[in-house]
């Protein structure tokens, strides 16, 4: 589940986390011995133990679930469980292969995950854009899912946007302007353009602006860097991240995608002015901010070298504009405060979900045991520790993420 509803339930809701083991079908044409990095499943879900008396609500990440509890799904997207399972899209990427097995395995797959969801104890599949959850419904409405199936999936579909509390309003840099870049991997969220972009605002601004690259930093890009007086600050721990944050004034992602983006929401929550991208991959992001109130918005479907002197411009607007850069941090600060991106918002939504599934009480469980189009063969279980290291191994070797659509 996301991270920053562990960090911070709703009033009167608190989380137990209990350990889980991920069960995979393995689909019905595998030769070989079993695994789910290199052989398509024809569904997965999850299973947790030791869960104590009292829980009322099962709340899983992505996955369908196996219990007498009711229970919700949240993710950024459906579309990677629906159709291929993270680990085999994992692997599949490792070794330089298509995400997909073949349209007929994921055919098999998607008829038996969409089963699992439209379980009659899976109360909420919530989704943190409009935008993702419309992707899902259009894409089971074009496929060859029975009616039925979409329609009591739709019904059950719902958008909780994640929130972050909101910084007490400050005073912002009177002195240099502090342009903050942040990024864990570096190829997804725009390395490259954002050191290029830094290395012109200081030819263009001087000693007036403070550069902080934040995160691993390719060795090819160290050198023209550190001779543009740009600070490389290593990954931090999240409170020193935050704090480091909140002394910025300008948030610089240059990223080539995002599935929902919780670095710009947590850099809006500080009050920060955003510059990010809009476009392919970012098609959600005027969910949550307006172009001009809230960020400043690049294309994203022109070469890069457009893109580089577009989020140069957009961040010399800021720099050189006070009134600009308060403009969108008040407007921020509004958003995530009291706003449809507040915790407060996010709160009331979530609240009436878990009401929701509380109120199914003892009602039908789902036959598991009978879902269409999955396999005969031995069910194969990893524990939550394999499933951890797995997903490390996988993105260590990729560098970045995986996206299936």
């Amino acid at each position: 589940m996301h991270g920053s509803l562990l960090a911070r339930p709703p009033t009167g809701v608190s989380y137990v986390q209990c350990a889980y083991t991920l069960h995979f079908c393995p689909d019905r044409e595998a030769r070989r011995p079993f695994s789910p990095l290199h052989d398509p499943a024809v569904s997965e879900w999850v299973q947790f133990a030791g869960v104590p008396e009292g829980v009322a609500v099962v709340h899983s990440s992505r996955l369908p679930v196996r219990s007498p509890l009711p229970w919700v799904v949240d993710a950024d997207s459906l579309m990677t469980p629906l159709r291929v399972g993270r680990f085999f899209a994992l692997g599949a990427a490792a070794r330089g292969e298509p995400p997909f097995p073949g349209p007929r395995a994921v055919a098999r797959r998607e008829a038996a995950m969409a089963a699992r969801y439209a379980d009659g104890r899976c109360a909420r599949l919530l989704f943190r854009t409009d935008y993702a959850r419309r992707m899902f419904i259009d894409h089971l409405s074009c496929g060859v899912h029975r009616p039925e199936i979409v329609e009591m999936l739709a019904a059950k579909s719902e958008v909780v946007h994640p929130a972050v509390p909101a910084t007490a309003p400050h005073a912002r840099s009177t002195g240099r302007v502090c342009v903050l870049y942040m990024g864990r991997t570096a190829q997804d969220k725009g390395a490259a353009v954002a050191a290029e972009v830094f290395v012109r605002l200081r030819e263009r601004h001087g000693s007036t602006v403070r550069l902080v690259f934040l995160g691993p930093c390719p060795a090819e890009l160290v050198g023209r860097l550190v001779a543009a007086g740009v600070e490389l600050v290593p990954v931090l721990p999240r409170t020193d991240y935050l704090e480091r944050l909140r002394r910025a004034d300008v948030f610089l992602s240059p990223t080539a995608f995002e599935s929902f983006g919780m670095g710009l929401l947590e850099a809006a929550a500080a009050g920060l002015a955003v510059v990010c991208p809009a476009g392919p991959g970012m098609e959600h992001i005027d969910e949550l901010f307006a172009d001009g109130e809230n960020a400043l918005f690049v294309r994203d479907t022109i070469p890069q070298a457009r893109r580089v002197a577009d989020f140069t411009a957009a961040a010399s607007a800021l720099i050189e504009d006070e009134s600009l850069r308060r403009h969108l941090s008040m407007n921020n600060h509004a958003l995530t405060s009291r706003g449809k991106l507040s915790v407060r918002r996010r709160d009331e939504r979530l609240g009436a979900v878990y009401a929701q599934a509380v109120a199914l009480g003892d009602g039908p469980v789902g036959d598991a045991d009978a879902y269409p189009a999955e396999s005969d063969r031995p069910v194969t279980t990893w524990a939550e520790e394999v499933c951890h290291w797995a997903g490390r191994h996988c993105a260590a070797r990729l560098g970045g993420r995986v996206v299936a659509r």
